[in-house]
């Protein structure tokens, strides 16, 4: 008998987005403190960049606004994300009331993973912390 997969549907949030607009603003703040020279082609490097990235950040805005993840995950670590990407759930994840961050792994490469809390229903995000938290007991147990 096989293990059975839960299904998640993530979809971007507020957090997700507000940690974006910081980050976005840290950076085009930052050109506040460049120094001041008269010469314009400084100027003209310096707007150039300034567009850049702002432009940058507009387009990823844009696609966050779309952005959808389908997860499956077992209690014992195993899933697969967007229906092709098999991964395993690695470490121990931090769970907190407003986002949960853990390790996945797939192809060899370790990646990083954080879900806000918004970006769930409260069952499931509730539901996938527990999966977590078991899928590292599960993994504890292997050693």
């Amino acid at each position: 008998m096989g293990v059975q997969q839960h299904s998640f549907s993530v979809t971007s949030s507020f957090g997700q987005r507000l940690s974006l607009a910081v980050l976005a603003s840290v950076c085009l703040t930052s050109f506040c403190i460049w120094p001041s020279f008269d010469s314009s082609v400084y100027h003209s490097c310096r707007l150039l960049i300034f567009c850049c990235c702002l432009m940058f950040f507009i387009r990823v805005f844009w696609r966050l606004k779309y952005w959808r993840c389908q997860v499956l995950l077992s209690a014992e670590g195993h899933g697969v994300l967007n229906q092709q990407q098999r991964f395993i759930v690695t470490g121990k994840p931090i769970v907190t009331p407003f986002a949960v961050m853990f390790y996945v792994e797939y192809d060899g490469k370790v990646t990083r993973v954080v879900v806000w809390a918004d970006m769930l229903n409260d069952t499931n995000y509730r539901h996938l912390c527990r999966l977590l938290l078991q899928s590292y007991q599960f993994q504890r147990k292997l050693i």
